[in-house]
C-alpha cells in the first residue's frame, strides 16, 4: 500500500479502539483536522481508488467521533453489537482490499534500450470462424514493443480499454473497477522513434482468455535488451481488443459455449482418467494420442498459429510496419508465448519456415507437434505443476528433435508467474503464482528467453545451461 493510505487506515483502526477504551481526546476539534489533512495529502499525492472506499467511510466516522465524542452509556446492547460488527467488517475490508489489489510497481528493465510501443491494426484474408457472419474476415490488433529513442514522449497507461473492460467482465465487475490501473507506471513510451540499429523480431502470443498485453514485466525487460516484440491480441479469445475506430471486441462467450461443449469435456475427462490409470508410457500415450489433435484446444492452437503467420506476412509487406523499416532483421524471427499462446508458438515453429526458434511458456502442446519431429531450436518452460496435474507434454514431443531442445522448470512457480497477475492480485491463494517471489520469477524467465534467442537469433555463443547456476529455482534439461 501507499504511504498515506497506511496512515489513514492506522487512524481509522486505532481511534475506534480508543473509543472502546473510553479514552477521550482533548482538543477534539484540532485532532479532527489531522485526518482531514492526511486525506488531502492522499488525494493530492496518491489519488483516490475504490479499494480504499471502506477506509474513507471509516474516516468520516472517525471525524464525526472526534467532533462529537459520544459515549456508549446511552446506547442499547443491540445498537452496540450492530455498530461494532459493522465497523469490524468495514475495517477488515479497508485493510484487505488495498493489500490484495495494490497499486503495484513493475520491475525496472535492466537493458540498455528505452522502450516504445505502437498499436497496429491488421486485416487478414482468413475467414473469422468465431463470429456467426460468414463474410467476416479475421482482424487482429498487434502491440509493437521496440527499442526506442525517447525525446518528449509520454509514458503509456497500463493496459488499454479492451484489456481492462474484458478483464473486469471476466470476473463480473463493472468496468470502472479497473480505473485504478491508471496509477500503475509502465516503462513504455507512446510512439517514439525506433532506436538506431537492427533488431531480431519476436512474436508473442498470450494465454487463452487472458489480458493480451498483461505481460509488461516480461516483455519490457526483453525489449530493453534489444528485441522487437510483436504482441498479438487474438481477437475474441483474449479478454478484449480495442480497434482504431473505438470498437471493443470482448471474449466471445457464445463461440466458447457452442464449441467447448459437453462432448469436449467428456473427451478430456475420459482421456485424463485413462492417462492416470495407465501402467506405463505406452499406455499413457495411447490414452491421449488422439486428444492432442481432436480436442477443442488443438483447433485454437492452429488458428493462433495462422494469426502469427499473418502477422509475419504483414511484417514482410512493410506497409503496416513501415516505421520499422531498416530496423528489423527479417531472417531472424522467433516466437514465444504463454499457456495457449506458448503452444501456438510451438505450432508455428512447425508450420512456418520463417520462424527460426520458439519457446512455449507453460502451455500444453496441443496440435500437430505430436506427429512431427523438430528441426529448429525449441524450449519448453514449465511452472511447478502439482503432482495431480497430468503431464501430457511428456508425450507431445515423443517424435523428438534433431535441433536443440530444452526442457526447463521453474520451481515454486505457478501458471500465472509469467504474467503481471501476481502483482495485480497479491494473494497467492487466488493468483495461481506459487510461492516464488514474482520479481524472481520474472527475472529468471526473461533471462531464459533472452539467453535462448540471443543464441539462436543473435548467434551469440551463450550456454543456456549456465542459467541454472544463477537461479536455484531453475532446472534445465537438454532434450525431453
Amino acid at each position: 500500500m501507499r504511504f498515506f493510505e497506511i496512515i489513514l487506515l492506522l487512524i481509522v483502526t486505532v481511534y475506534p479502539i480508543l473509543v472502546l477504551l473510553k479514552f477521550r481526546v482533548p482538543g477534539k476539534k484540532i485532532f479532527a483536522v489531522v485526518p482531514g489533512i492526511i486525506f488531502l495529502f492522499h488525494l493530492i499525492f496518491e489519488g483516490l481508488r475504490w479499494q480504499m472506499f471502506p477506509g474513507y467511510l471509516l474516516l468520516i466516522g472517525v471525524i464525526i467521533l472526534l467532533l462529537k465524542q459520544p459515549t456508549w452509556k446511552k446506547s442499547g446492547l443491540l445498537l452496540k453489537v450492530f455498530i461494532l460488527t459493522g465497523t469490524g467488517v468495514i475495517l477488515v475490508l479497508g485493510w484487505v482490499l488495498p493489500i490484495i489489489l495494490p497499486v503495484f510497481e513493475l520491475p525496472t528493465p535492466t537493458g540498455n534500450f528505452k522502450i516504445g510501443a505502437r498499436d497496429i491494426h491488421i486485416k487478414t484474408n482468413q475467414p473469422e470462424l468465431i463470429t456467426s457472419a460468414k463474410e467476416d474476415k479475421r482482424e487482429l490488433m498487434v502491440k509493437v514493443w521496440y527499442p526506442a529513442q525517447i525525446e518528449n514522449e509520454n509514458l503509456e497507461k497500463y493496459l488499454d480499454k479492451g484489456n481492462r473492460l474484458g478483464f473486469a467482465a471476466k470476473y463480473g465487475l463493472p468496468g470502472w473497477t479497473m480505473n485504478y490501473l491508471d496509477f500503475i507506471k509502465p516503462h513504455t513510451y507512446i510512439g517514439p522513434k525506433v532506436a538506431q540499429g537492427k533488431f531480431p523480431v519476436l512474436i508473442f502470443s498470450h494465454g487463452y482468455y487472458s489480458k493480451a498485453y498483461g505481460y509488461y514485466a516480461l516483455i519490457e525487460e526483453i525489449v530493453s535488451q534489444g528485441y522487437i516484440v510483436l504482441n498479438i491480441n487474438h481477437t475474441y479469445e483474449s479478454t478484449g481488443s480495442v480497434f482504431p475506430n473505438g470498437n471493443v471486441k470482448l471474449y466471445n462467450t457464445t463461440y466458447d459455449s457452442l464449441n467447448n461443449n459437453q462432448q469436449m469435456a467428456e473427451m478430456a475427462w475420459n482421456a485424463t482418467q485413462e492417462f492416470k490409470q495407465a501402467e506405463n508410457d505406452k499406455e499413457e500415450f495411447k490414452a491421449v494420442e488422439n486428444l492432442f489433435q481432436d480436442y477443442i484446444a488443438a483447433e485454437g492452437i492452429k488458428r493462433w498459429s495462422k494469426d502469427i503467420s499473418s502477422v509475419i506476412d504483414h511484417l514482410e509487406n512493410k506497409d503496416d510496419f513501415s516505421f520499422l523499416n531498416n530496423h528489423i532483421i527479417n531472417s531472424r524471427i522467433g516466437a514465444f508465448g504463454h499457456s495457449h499462446g506458448g503452444a501456438a508458438a510451438g505450432e508455428v515453429l512447425i508450420e512456418d519456415e520463417r520462424v527460426k526458434a520458439a519457446i512455449n511458456i507453460d502451455g500444453t502442446q496441443w496440435g500437430s507437434m505430436v506427429n512431427n519431429s523438430l528441426d529448429k531450436p525449441f524450449a519448453l518452460i514449465s511452472s511447478d505443476w502439482p503432482d495431480e496435474q497430468p503431464n501430457f507434454n511428456k508425450h507431445a514431443f515423443h517424435m523428438g528433435s534433431s535441433a536443440d531442445f530444452y526442457n526447463i522448470k521453474i520451481e515454486n512457480s505457478g501458471h500465472s508467474s509469467f504474467m503481471d497477475i501476481p502483482l495485480m492480485v497479491s494473494l497467492s491463494a487466488v493468483n495461481e503464482a506459487g510461492n516464488i517471489d514474482p520479481f524472481k520469477a520474472y527475472k529468471a524467465t526473461s533471462s531464459i528467453v533472452q539467453n535462448f534467442f540471443d543464441q539462436y537469433l543473435k548467434e551469440k555463443s551463450n550456454d543456456i545451461l549456465e542459467i541454472e547456476e544463477q537461479y536455484q529455482e531453475v532446472s534445465i534439461k537438454k532434450g525431453f
